[in-house]
């Protein structure tokens, strides 16, 4: 089971729009569409950010690990890391 049939298992137990879902988790209902979809149009499986993985586990009122342990072995997590001197206080 992929991190999308995860979402589209709960939006449906909760009876919650794709639309309500992508606003409680701070993402695009685009972003939540192509999670959905599990696969990109190379048939490769969509690889889900930390970001989103946060936004997901806030709208379902969950911590971040639960949605982890979701997330099968061929499905890239994405961490962007941030260098410091982007960081606001650094400058």
């Amino acid at each position: 089971m992929y991190i999308g049939d995860f979402i589209k298992e709960y939006r449906k137990a909760n009876s919650i729009s794709i639309e309500d879902f992508a606003t409680k988790a701070g993402l695009t209902v685009t972003e939540i569409e192509a999670l959905e979809k599990n696969l990109q149009e190379d048939g490769k499986v969509i690889p889900v950010a930390m970001r989103q993985i946060k936004g997901i586990a806030t709208a379902m009122d969950v911590a971040m690990p639960i949605i982890m342990a979701q997330i099968p072995s061929d499905q890239e997590l994405v961490v962007h890391v941030v260098a410091e001197s982007d960081q606001p206080h650094a400058k």
